[in-house]
């Protein structure tokens, strides 16, 4: 349901938001750590970047981090800027079958982005954090 660019997005994202405050990452680190292809997030982090949801600090000792606290960033935020079909209008026109079902889809889409507004990363991270919490180490 979700383009792979949105999934590893949230990776991305998440791998940033686990730092502790004032850590940065680099992509190749996230690339490597999370299994992902390099090319691939680093177009995905120049995205995020322009888009305000991620920033960087150029230089020795730099990396990416997050431009904004979890809360405040919605799964809409990082979607519509990565799912290059979320803003694609929905055409209405031809005859009425054509038009009626594009108006239902448009309400569709509304209500879809609507919802996908009030999941804030925040979860994103609690999630990851309930995952870790059922780890069992052995020794």
């Amino acid at each position: 349901m979700f383009p792979k660019k949105v999934y590893y997005g949230l990776r991305f994202v998440l791998a940033l938001a686990i730092l502790p405050e004032g850590r940065l990452r680099g992509v190749a680190e996230i690339a490597e750590n999370e299994d992902l292809p390099l090319k691939f997030l680093e177009a995905i982090a120049v995205i995020l970047r322009k888009k305000g949801v991620v920033d960087v600090k150029r230089g020795a000792g730099g990396g990416y981090f997050l431009a904004r606290p979890l809360k405040d960033i919605t799964l809409y935020d990082l979607m519509s800027v990565l799912d290059e079909k979320m803003e694609k209008p929905i055409e209405k026109e031809g005859n009425n079958a054509n038009i009626a079902s594009a108006i239902f889809l448009q309400e569709v889409k509304d209500e879809y982005d609507e919802v996908l507004k009030t999941f804030t990363l925040d979860k994103l991270k609690a999630h990851y954090k309930e995952e870790n919490d059922h780890i069992m180490y052995y020794i």
